[in-house]
């Protein structure tokens, strides 16, 4: 649904935007928490989901869900994942070994239409095991990288790995590895790609359906949207 903003009339010369309810703001110093980890996915939300597939080594094929994720440059294209260890320097996760030890991933975009089979890939698996065969998706053949991709993913991002960065807490251990990954190649189902302009492709939102993280277990679905455009100044 294609909609009006929130408040059109608004203009910064007559009108506020105060948050719609009463109370203050509450100080919450991360140092004197437990856990942040409920806090941080339940605040900044909603964020895109990546479902990254790599590839051993040894050719094992890995399929699992990030939303620790998203786009940081165009120039040239470039996404980032974040890969927290199961706990403070705990277990790296296979996804975290596939793309250290071959510098190569693939991010595919999830959807509505796939959600329960790309959410089935985030089960503890064995390392032996190809998640993308226990989902019952289906591998495509990337162009330049060696994972496969989902077929069931509408748009898809062979990426090669140009910075990885371990976050480490107060204790010194390793908790996450950021990677981003320069796009070397992108494929967009032709029912969502609008290419009308010549060197300058799209993807159309409408029967995209694209799903985003919320806090816990909860997933969000983009229902409503508008468009404002920038101020002349």
């Amino acid at each position: 649904e294609r909609a009006a903003s929130p408040n059109p009339s608004w203009t910064a010369a007559r009108l506020k935007q105060p948050i719609p309810f009463a109370g203050k703001h509450v100080e919450i110093d991360p140092a004197a928490q437990g856990s942040c980890y409920p806090l941080m996915i339940s605040a900044f939300v909603p964020r895109p989901i990546a479902l990254v597939s790599s590839c051993s080594r040894a050719g094992v094929g890995n399929v699992a869900p990030f939303s620790y994720s998203g786009v940081v440059n165009h120039d040239p294209p470039a996404l980032s994942v974040s890969i927290a260890r199961d706990g403070a320097g705990g277990r790296v996760k296979d996804t975290c070994t596939n793309i250290l030890e071959t510098g190569e991933f693939v991010v595919n975009v999830m959807s509505e239409w796939m959600v329960e089979a790309a959410n089935h890939t985030s089960g503890n698996f064995a390392g032996d095991v190809d998640e993308m065969a226990a989902a019952n998706l289906t591998p495509l053949a990337s162009r330049v990288v060696s994972p496969a991709r989902v077929g069931e993913s509408a748009v898809q991002f062979e990426c090669r790995a140009v910075h990885t960065h371990d976050l480490r807490n107060r204790d010194g251990d390793v908790t996450a590895t950021l990677i981003v990954g320069e796009v070397v190649m992108a494929h967009v189902h032709d029912a969502l790609l609008d290419d009308s302009k010549p060197g300058r492709p799209r993807v159309r939102f409408d029967g995209f359906a694209p799903v985003s993280r919320l806090g816990g277990n909860t997933y969000g679905s983009t229902t409503r949207t508008f468009d404002i455009e920038r101020p002349k100044v």
